[in-house]
């Protein structure tokens, strides 16, 4: 049955064996021996076991024996090797045959080819894992997500906004973190993107991992399977909320304008600009209050949310500085912060901070409202409950509200003393910041201010009765503005009556520039004339220029980095940073920057690196260098700064670049020294296999007295009458050749084992001492004569002893293996320390071997790198890494004769524990040093 099976199983197409129930293979199939080149007896009983590559044989062997152990069917993967040497990935299943006396009596398996499915594998994550450094790098949320709405997968963005974990993120419930106010438009847009199949766009809020809410714009697109069914939702959600903001200002802003431009009242105009501050910076209430005309007290502006009582105790106190922060900051004409009532003291005498607690009140900014000329108008105050002090970002809005609140206060005024009194029309129009110009009804100019006057370099007396059209309007626009006002005489369409208009004007020297205008139609009998306020914004256009260009070099960085971003124009020394970049370096947005408060912030160690790299900056050279910053706290950070050089058109080098804090990544490189501590401990074990012979001999040595030793004792014993002395001494010598034995096992234990390194004193003497009584044997059987020089002058050092001694292990090994093929001369082998050059311990380990040629010198460290048959190339690799990690080095020199010497050097151990290992963390290791020459003993 046997031989008609045979054929059959030879013509399969995988490599098909059997084993005895001891695991010991009896068959393998014809394919079997063709793949790996090895022939039918070659496969039998454990030799089948040299196709297995070396790394996977031990798994693979304690794979099988846990099989053999179960009884149950097997799966096990390795890498086997073919007839031409080269390895590929098998998966080896095996299956027990049972007999009829329910025993096992044989194993079956087959092996097949897996290593195209790995490597598709392999190139199946790595693809993953671009996709995900890609979405990663998105400056946006991104989330994958199930066609019901459930969370598949996220970007990091997703999770440090949120500040939570993925499994968390799969567990809220649907719109967890959206505004309960966008809760019913979400749902009901996500409902209709599910149900129809259809993309979505939605504006909404979530809430940040601290609680704050800011605005995203979230876009689902759905991704079809081949039967066009929705298989997944990639939703991207992006930050709008600065966007929002500004609009939200912006059409407040010119709501406000609008209501002044219109005539309405102060009382209406201020109570819309506290109502204004109390939607953009949600959770606060604001006031306004005014200075009465004498500037004395405090009169009532506006408080829309504050409780009467609260605005009644502060209206009629003095302007002084006891009396609150808001009469304060009228007195002093500068912003009041109290952070914190419960802990204020000021303004005791009248108990405000009582009475604003009671309440409910526990903050209050307060800031003053002046005309450019710096004349006291009023203080507008911003109050929250709770302890809080203002941002920066907050600090903007303020001045923002601040400017309008002034304009507001000041047109109002004086609108009401212009309809007061006609007299008072001339002092009104003097004091106006903005340019002032009225009109008839057939456009001739009636009054000109002296605003206009400085503007468009007139005087009024040449510009009263003339066309308007003549005075301000550039020739290309006249016949235009002449067909508006026919226009609106006719029809009485007021396109723009009462609307904010931006221009182009013409000064009387005929150059052209930008201006705001509101044109309101003044409400008298008769024909209607009209008042038109203009505004020079030539300012204003070259700060939104300023914005432009600060958006620009901000996408630039953003393609660079997506870190903090910053502009530097080299020749002005003049700093453009964004946001971030000022959090970088923790300086308070409004700081003007220098190079020198840049050099402030970096670590004393890196300020040379710091400026060789801005005399290079000079040349125009491109930025890519790390360096670190010392921050008050004390605490430093890492940063890369990455810059590209560009000219403006005039010919000026400017720099656009980015800053990334890459403190983090210190974490990473702990990660890197384990898996280098993994290598180091596969070095370790690497070299137990060369010392086989010499751990044997030492282990047998002590072995054979004590089975010479307790035969000895029990003749004694057995004697007539028995030596009872003499078989004492023999047991004495039996434990003292057990514990010869103890030893041995301890020593090799300590230098393969697996641990931590440590950061202890270390006799190097000693630690060399200890790896040359455990090789003496394997060097003598070698042939070698060994020389061991020990300076018995050199002070300890710092460091890992078991890692000091693999790398001394791996030099002698070295040697020994670089003289195995001399027989020409005697095989001398020299171990030397004693103490280097600043302050260091050097240990050489010397050889009359074959040496290296003088090329291979700098590739004899490389990872891999072997010039011996059969060598892993990690040996002197691994030693490299473990000297320079005590901050030493390794080096290699050929010798004067014949072979060469390997020699490392290490710091002293520090007198003073305090200091010992703080070491510099910016270094750079020289290249091999090829000075120190051996001599040739």
């Amino acid at each position: 049955m046997e031989n008609e099976l045979r054929p059959v199983v030879d013509t399969l197409p995988g490599l098909v064996w059997t084993a005895l129930p001891d695991g010991n293979v009896d068959f393998v199939n014809r394919y079997w021996c063709e793949y790996t080149g090895l022939g039918v007896d070659e496969a039998y009983g454990p030799e089948w076991q040299a196709a297995i590559h070396p790394e996977d044989l031990p798994g693979l062997l304690g794979h099988w024996r846990s099989i053999l152990a179960s009884g149950e069917p097997g799966r096990m993967e390795a890498r086997l090797r073919r007839f031409d040497g080269e390895y590929r990935w098998f998966v080896f299943l095996t299956r027990p045959l049972v007999g009829a006396s329910g025993q096992i009596v044989k194993w079956c398996g087959i092996n097949t080819d897996i290593e195209d499915h790995r490597r598709s594998e392999e190139a199946r994550r790595a693809r993953e894992q671009h996709y995900r450094s890609i979405a990663d790098s998105i400056p946006a949320l991104i989330a994958l997500m199930t066609p019901a709405g459930e969370v598949e997968s996220v970007n990091r963005h997703v999770l440090e906004y949120f500040g939570a974990t993925l499994e968390e993120l799969k567990g809220w419930a649907a719109g967890h973190a959206v505004h309960p106010d966008d809760l019913p438009a979400v749902i009901t847009a996500w409902k209709r993107a599910v149900d129809t199949g259809e993309p979505f766009e939605i504006e909404q809020r979530l809430r940040r991992a601290d609680g704050i809410y800011r605005w995203f714009d979230v876009r689902g697109l759905p991704l079809r399977d081949a039967q066009d069914r929705v298989a997944r939702w990639y939703v991207l959600e992006t930050d709008i909320d600065d966007r929002k903001r500004a609009e939200a200002m912006l059409t407040g802003e010119k709501r406000l304008l609008d209501m002044v431009a219109g005539g309405r009242s102060m009382s209406e105009i201020l109570e819309a600009i506290c109502r204004l501050v109390e939607s953009t910076a949600s959770g606060c209430y604001c006031s306004v209050v005014l200075v009465d005309p004498n500037g004395t007290r405090l009169e009532h502006g506006a408080a829309p949310s504050l409780p009467a009582s609260f605005i009644n105790s502060i209206i009629g106190r003095a302007v002084s500085l006891d009396t609150g922060p808001c009469a304060m900051a009228a007195y002093l004409n500068e912003q009041v912060i109290a952070a914190d009532l419960a802990s204020e003291m000021r303004w005791a005498a009248h108990a405000w901070c009582p009475m604003a607690m009671a309440h409910g009140l526990q903050a209050c900014w307060s800031t003053p409202i002046s005309t450019t000329a710096g004349k006291i108008l009023g203080a507008f105050a911003i109050y929250y409950d709770q302890p809080r002090t203002p941002t920066p970002q907050q600090q903007v809005l303020i001045e923002q509200f601040k400017h309008v609140a002034s304009i507001a206060i000041e047109r109002a005024r004086s609108d009401t003393a212009l309809k007061r009194s006609e007299a008072r029309k001339a002092a009104i129009l003097d004091s106006a910041l903005d340019c002032i110009v009225t009109i008839d009804h057939e456009g001739y100019v009636t009054e000109f201010n002296p605003a206009a006057e400085r503007t468009f370099g007139y005087h009024r007396d040449d510009v009263l009765g003339r066309q308007l059209a003549d005075v301000i309007i550039p020739p290309s626009l006249r016949e235009k503005h002449r067909r508006g006002l026919t226009s609106y005489l006719a029809t009485h369409e007021a396109r723009m009556i009462g609307r904010r208009v931006e221009m182009t004007a013409v000064r009387s020297d005929g150059t052209e520039f930008p201006c705001e205008l509101a044109i309101s139609r003044i409400p008298l009998d008769g024909p209607p004339s009209f008042t038109g306020y203009l505004r020079d914004i030539t300012e204003r256009k070259q700060s939104e220029e300023q914005l432009r260009r600060s958006g620009a070099y901000l996408a630039e960085a953003q393609k660079l980095s997506m870190t903090g971003s910053f502009g530097w124009n080299v020749s002005a020394d003049e700093h453009f940073w964004s946001d971030e970049t000022f959090r970088i370096f923790e300086y308070d947005v409004s700081t003007k920057i220098t190079m020198q408060l840049i050099l402030d912030r970096v670590h004393p160690q890196d300020v040379p690196l710091v400026r060789r790299v801005i005399a290079l900056a000079a040349d125009g050279q491109d930025i890519d260098y790390e360096c670190r910053l010392l921050m008050p706290s004390g605490s430093v950070k890492y940063l890369r700064i990455v810059a590209h050089g560009i000219r403006d058109q005039a010919d000026r080098l400017e720099y656009i670049g980015a800053v990334q804090d890459i403190t983090k990544r210190r974490l990473s490189e702990e990660a890197l020294g384990e898996v280098r501590s993994e290598l180091t401990h596969v070095a370790r074990v690497a070299s137990l296999g060369a010392l086989t012979a010499s751990i044997a001999h030492e282990v047998n040595q002590p072995l054979s007295g004590i089975i010479t030793n307790a035969s000895t004792c029990l003749r004694m014993l057995a004697a007539d009458p028995p030596n009872v002395d003499g078989a004492r001494e023999t047991a004495r010598r039996t434990i003292r050749d057990g514990n010869r034995a103890s030893d041995v096992i301890t020593r090799l234990r300590a230098l393969f084992s697996k641990k931590d390194p440590t950061n202890d004193p270390v006799d190097l003497n000693e630690a060399t001492h200890e790896v040359v009584v455990l090789l003496r044997s394997e060097l003598e059987r070698s042939r070698l004569i060994l020389c061991v020089e020990l300076d018995d002058e050199i002070p300890p050092v710092t460091g890992d002893r078991v890692q000091l001694q693999q790398v001394i292990l791996n030099l002698i090994l070295n040697a020994s293996d670089a003289m195995s093929s001399v027989e020409d001369r005697p095989r001398h082998l020299v171990v030397r320390t004693e103490r280097d050059e600043n302050d260091l311990v050097r240990l050489s380990v010397q050889d009359t071997g074959v040496g290296f040629k003088p090329q291979d010198e700098v590739r004899l460290f490389d990872a891999f790198y072997t010039a011996k048959n059969g060598g892993m190339g990690i040996g002197l690799s691994v030693s490299r890494s473990i000297i320079e990690s005590h901050h030493g080095r390794l080096w290699a020199a050929l010798n004067d004769g014949p072979g060469a010497t390997f020699s490392f050097s290490i710091p002293r151990r520090s007198e003073n524990p305090k200091y010992a290992g703080n070491r510099a963390t910016v270094w750079t290791p020289g290249a091999t040093d090829t000075r120190h020459i051996m001599r040739n003993s």
